[in-house]
Order: C-alpha cells, then structure tokens, then sequence
C-alpha cells in the first residue's frame, strides 16, 4: 500500500511573513492540523497547530515554524513512511512531486491503516500486509527472498496440551521471528501455525536465519521445531515472481523439508 492510498489531498498553504494569529485563524476556519510553508513557489517549512500553541501570535510564521520539512513522493510504501517519521520524530511529512504539493499524511494515520493489518495474537503482520510489500519491492525493482515457515507437528501440541498452550507457542515462535528480524526484514502470520518472512537480505545472509528458525526449540516441557521453504523473488531473466508464485513454491519447499525430516 501505498502513501497516496491513505495521504490527505486537503492540502492548504501561508506565506512565512504572515502572523502566527493569521495561521491559526486559518487552520481553525478550514479546520485542518497543519499549513504548509511557500515562499516564491518553494516549500520552506511547516507550521502546526502544536508550533502555533508554543508561539505568540504576534509572532510570525517563520519564526514558528518547522524548516525545511522532510517531504516524500506518493510512491512511498505506507511502512517506509512511519519509520522515516518515527526516525526523525516528526509527526506529519509532506507528499510532493517535484516542487508540486500533493498531499499531507500523519502519523497518526499511517498507524491507524497500518493496524488493520496486525494480527491480533502474535501482533506480527497480517498476510495482505505482507503482499503488500511484495508489491511495493516488485514496483520498485529491489531484490528479496520469500521464507515460508511451518511449525512442525503443531496440530499435535494442540491436542496433547489444548489450543491455550498453542496459543502460547505461536506467540513464543512469534518473538523468535522478532528476534532475528532487522529493518530489511518483514514478517507476517500467514495463518495457523505458518509464517511468512520477506527479506532484502542476500542469499547468504539469510542461511544463518534459515538455521535459526529450523534449530528445535524447548518450549514449556516440550520440544519443537519449524520447517522453513524459501525462494527468490526473480528468475533467471529477472522477472519477479508473483505473490502467489512466491508463496506456493515456498511452501511447497517446506513440506519438501518437512518431508526430509521425517525420512530421516
């Protein structure tokens, strides 16, 4: 998903040499959080209803408010949005097109579109989410491998100890995908006891990740394991594959590894 999906076109903008007082009558009339800052056709700034609180009114605009904004196109993946305010602790980014203002998007909502797609047990990512940013890689051309991740005789912990305890273990192998997880890393809950991974990593790179999540686990008094297919998100010509042809053939190679280890 995409900024411009979830971004507001609402988009009103004040010159610096205008007083704070001006602003805020603005922002009250048009009833909107933000202005942003022009001067000769160039964006200089920001200014906030939270600046124009800190700010006598007397005061004027460049004197209150934020220089040179961090600005993003449109394109920006909804989640590489939030880290780059989270990064530079800024509570709105301007979306712009070269000198073009398109749009404002807050944090606020970035978050709230992004919760839509937690999975509320293990609070990992949900799988649409997941296809997203497959989406968004393909757009933009980077490389990633696709990891496929099954639990290994999962069905038979939630007979022998209750589906509470199942519960328990998901979130427990949840933590693990967290733990070995880093920024160009991006997990989900696919569904029941199966997990995706999509990660920018290289091929060498993710085999520690690979042993990892396959070594056997001791949980509680029991042991367990997970059976992990992976692929590569291109062929030999440089096609991406699909998101559904990334799945398949990953978890097709899990149970190929499942399969392994019970021959074994």
């Amino acid at each position: 998903m995409k900024v411009e999906q979830v971004m507001s076109d609402k988009v009103c903008s004040i010159t610096s040499g205008k007083s704070v007082r001006h602003a805020a009558d603005l922002m009250n009339e048009l009833r909107i959080g933000s202005l942003v800052v022009v001067d000769e056709g160039e964006v200089i700034g920001i200014i906030t209803s939270k600046d124009i609180r800190s700010a006598h009114p007397n005061r004027i605009v460049a004197d209150a408010m934020t220089h040179n904004p961090i600005s993003i196109p449109k394109s920006m993946f909804i989640g590489s949005a939030l880290h780059t305010m989270e990064q530079n602790n800024v509570e709105r980014l301007i979306v712009q097109d070269g000198r073009t203002v398109e749009g404002i998007v807050t944090r606020e909502t970035l978050k709230s579109t992004i919760s839509n797609y937690i999975d509320p047990l293990t609070h990992l990512y949900r799988s649409k989410y997941i296809e997203y940013i497959h989406e968004y890689l393909v757009g933009e051309g980077n490389p990633f491998h696709l990891l496929f991740i099954d639990l290994n005789d999962f069905g038979i912990v939630n007979k022998k100890y209750g589906h509470a305890i199942g519960d328990d273990l998901l979130i427990h192998y949840a933590n693990l995908l967290r733990e070995v997880s880093e920024e160009q890393d991006y997990v989900c809950r696919y569904g029941g006891d199966e997990f995706v991974m999509i990660t920018r990593r290289s091929h060498e790179d993710i085999q520690p990740i690979i042993e990892r999540l396959s070594t056997p686990v001791t949980f509680q008094s029991f042991t367990f394991s997970a059976a992990v297919g992976v692929i590569y998100g291109y062929d030999d010509s440089g096609q991406a594959y699909s998101y559904r042809d990334c799945i398949s053939t990953a978890s097709l190679n899990s149970t190929n590894v499942k399969q392994k280890r019970l021959t074994s």
